[in-house]
């Protein structure tokens, strides 16, 4: 994998090292021309689905068959959403909840899951049960499996969680659930892009995933994976001319489609599959372990992701007995170094090792993590 062939095609790299990736993606050339040509295109030739109907439609279509291809899904299992929250509440809104329903989150959930689980109970009498992700693979499994009960509705759960990267054992989860007669929504947000994905492999009954994070989309942009056996089941609260005009996957697209995000989304993706994920995979892997040893030989410093494979991913989460994550992220950011504090389960800072970044980068992150520690904590 040519990394500085990739840097080239990420302006940002110019100017600063970016490790928020997990954040907002910086944007690869391809997909800000892809905008750029789409945006002057409308404004010289007009509106495309009134002067070019045909063609609008046909570049949409083509945008849903490549993200699904991208995530192992049939393109009449995708629908077209803003986001992760966007997709999570279509699934939420469709099920028909009732009192002492219960519904499984990890203890590391992002509000785009957790606030809509959250308004759950204050209208249907929901309760919320949160699984502990910390430990080996079988144990969140063992963990998992005595907090399912008769009454567990749902399992809605980050593939990989948002503050310490921990990958959860997705198939085998499902596998779980399904035992038990329970359905699984994911939350792909920190997954795609970093290591393959095939969610019909997977077996998920929903995984809502979104474009600007690791796939290097626009901002903001998603889709929903639904399975067929859910097509029917799944309630639609119709708020747009789709529900009326389609009686497949689309009935679940509640807005007008910005059509450019989609399409320059496909754009980011057929980057990365010409890259090759798998490399891609690797290649993070790598630089994230070599940033977990050099870290954790700064005094006081304690990784608060794992490092198993299976259960790590290009995200390395670490916090500093005596400092705040805040602090830390505000003085990495000075010296030109883009981080962001975590504030789920610990004042720490999260660092996004991604396709661009190189040994040098890392090495730098470890260099200025020590000076920011060494010179001690604010009074």
């Amino acid at each position: 994998m040519d990394v500085h062939a990739i840097r080239a095609r990420i302006p940002l790299m110019q100017t600063c090292l970016y490790f928020n990736t997990g954040g907002i993606s910086p944007t690869l050339d391809v997909v800000s021309d892809s905008l750029i040509h789409d945006i002057r295109e409308i404004g010289e030739t007009g509106p495309p689905p009134i002067m070019r109907p045909d063609e609008y439609h046909q570049r949409l279509q083509s945008a849903r068959e490549r993200l699904a291809d991208f995530c192992g899904a049939e393109p009449e299992n995708l629908c077209l959403t803003r986001g992760v929250a966007d997709g999570v509440t279509t699934v939420f809104n469709g099920l028909d909840w009732q009192t002492g329903d219960e519904l499984v989150l990890t203890d590391e959930e992002h509000p785009a899951v957790r606030i809509p689980a959250d308004r759950l109970p204050a209208g249907h009498g929901v309760k919320l049960k949160y699984l502990p992700i910390d430990g080996s693979a079988e144990e969140v499994l063992s963990r998992l499996e005595q907090m399912i009960t008769s009454k567990t509705k749902m399992l809605a759960l980050s593939h990989v969680t948002t503050d310490t990267g921990t990958r959860l054992p997705a198939r085998q989860i499902v596998e779980l659930a399904h035992s038990r007669s329970v359905p699984v929504l994911y939350d792909g947000a920190q997954s795609l892009g970093q290591f393959p994905v095939d969610v019909t492999d997977i077996g998920a009954d929903f995984y809502s995933a979104l474009s600007y994070k690791w796939m290097f989309g626009p901002y903001s942009a998603g889709w929903l994976y639904i399975d067929p056996a859910w097509h029917d089941r799944l309630k639609v609260v119709p708020s747009s001319a789709n529900y009326f005009a389609d009686d497949g996957i689309r009935r679940f697209e509640f807005v007008t489609m910005p059509t450019i995000y989609y399409t320059a989304s496909a754009a980011g993706t057929d980057y990365l599959s010409a890259v090759g994920i798998d490399k891609i995979e690797q290649h993070t892997a790598d630089l994230a372990g070599r940033l977990r040893t050099g870290l954790a030989a700064i005094p006081g410093l304690a990784i608060e992701s794992p490092s198993e494979p299976g259960m790590s991913t290009g995200v390395v989460a670490f916090q500093v007995a005596g400092f705040e994550g805040p602090y830390i992220s505000t003085q990495l950011r000075e010296r030109q170094i883009i981080t962001r504090p975590t504030g789920l389960k610990f004042s720490g800072v999260r660092v996004s090792v991604a396709m661009f970044t190189t040994a040098a980068d890392v090495d730098a992150v470890i260099g200025a993590v020590d000076e920011i520690v060494r010179a001690g904590a604010p009074a």
